[in-house]
């Protein structure tokens, strides 16, 4: 536990200090992830949530709300992909191609991925990108097409990625417990990353996953149902490399549950629950150091400003561009998180409001 403590601080210290290293997380909404009895959303604004600057998880009112704020609350940026602009990759006209962002996050995708889908998502990883697909037990088709997450994400990823979620006739395809049978590897930033220490994880019904090195040696378990053998059976969540990029995932969308999202949908708050969210932070994280790091307009931030909407209008009226954290130039203006370049490469954080 001291180990954990030390590098937890040293780590914590680094993320708080270098602002360069602050990353783009896309979550997907393309796939029906509110189907049913879920609502597996940051925030019901898309594509990006609003209040731009929220002030607690609260702000946001979706189920993965407290999931969006944590990420926010570190100088992440958050955004929601929708139908409309679709899973691309090397697109440059869908502003939310897969290439503008560090980590791609499929919660409960509820329904099949095309071929051209599937192929984005991979050579987004391939090319260093990081995805974290999270299913949930077999037979949790919400929207009644005949797909539940088990298969969606077999179907596009098992023969490539090597990680098949059980469904029927595979056990366990329903596990509910807590597990404290984890790979306790100090080195691996998963288990003892910036959020802490991973000392347990909850399933609330929940299938499991049996990986397949013979398809891809780079893929391990990190946390199996109690009793179970570490190895490539009966694995909670696990974590691989595709190419340049990384993966990870589980197979219960429930730790992921704050219980804030639409109150019509029966919701708990598990993300609170033993080390639920230090595993799914931590895991998030991980995966924005693959090889290929989107390249940042804003390289050092020297200090923070905070203006009105109206001094900021008016300071663009006068030439000064504010560029989001994609380092887009942004018009008109409102509350948010900007930069503009001050003199000299020394770009300056401006918080409008």
């Amino acid at each position: 536990m001291k180990d954990c403590r030390k590098k937890w601080i040293v780590v914590l210290i680094l993320l708080l200090t270098n602002f360069s290293k602050a990353g783009r997380i896309l979550f997907d909404f393309t796939k029906s992830e509110t189907a049913g009895n879920a609502d597996w959303v940051v925030d019901h604004d898309y594509p990006y949530p609003l209040p731009a600057q929220p002030s607690s998880p609260t702000s946001w009112d979706g189920a993965i709300s407290s999931w969006g704020y944590r990420l926010y609350s570190y100088g992440h940026e958050v955004a929601t992909l929708i139908p409309s602009y679709g899973i691309t990759y090397a697109n440059s006209s869908n502003p939310f191609d897969l290439s503008n962002f560090d980590v791609f996050i499929m919660v409960e995708p509820q329904n099949p991925l095309s071929i051209g889908e599937r192929e984005a998502i991979l050579n987004y990883i391939s090319n260093g990108g990081g995805f974290l697909m999270i299913a949930d037990h077999n037979s949790s088709d919400r929207d009644g097409d005949g797909w539940d997450s088990p298969r969606v994400l077999n179907n596009a990823f098992e023969s490539t990625l090597g990680v098949h979620f059980n469904i029927t006739g595979e056990r366990p395809n329903s596990y509910s417990g807590v597990s404290t049978n984890i790979l306790r590897d100090q080195e691996n930033l998963i288990y003892n990353g910036p959020f802490g220490c991973v000392q347990s994880l909850g399933f609330w019904s929940g299938t499991c996953a049996v990986l397949n090195p013979g398809v891809n040696p780079s893929v391990f378990g990190l946390v199996w149902v109690p009793g179970a053998m570490q190895d490539h059976d009966s694995v909670m969540f696990f974590f691989g490399y595709f190419g340049n990029g990384r993966f990870a995932g589980m197979g219960d969308s429930s730790p992921c549950d704050d219980g804030t999202g639409n109150p019509s949908d029966n919701l708990y708050d598990n993300w609170s629950m033993y080390s639920d969210s230090v595993l799914i932070l931590n895991a998030t994280l991980w995966l924005m150091e693959g090889s290929s790091k989107v390249e940042e307009k804003a390289h050092k931030s020297s200090f923070s400003t905070i203006l009105k909407v109206s001094e900021a209008s008016q300071k663009s009226k006068e030439g000064i561009i504010f560029y989001d954290i994609l380092g887009r130039e942004v018009l008109p203006l409102k509350e948010g998180l900007y930069f503009i370049n001050r003199s000299k490469g020394v770009i300056e954080r401006v918080i409008v409001r």
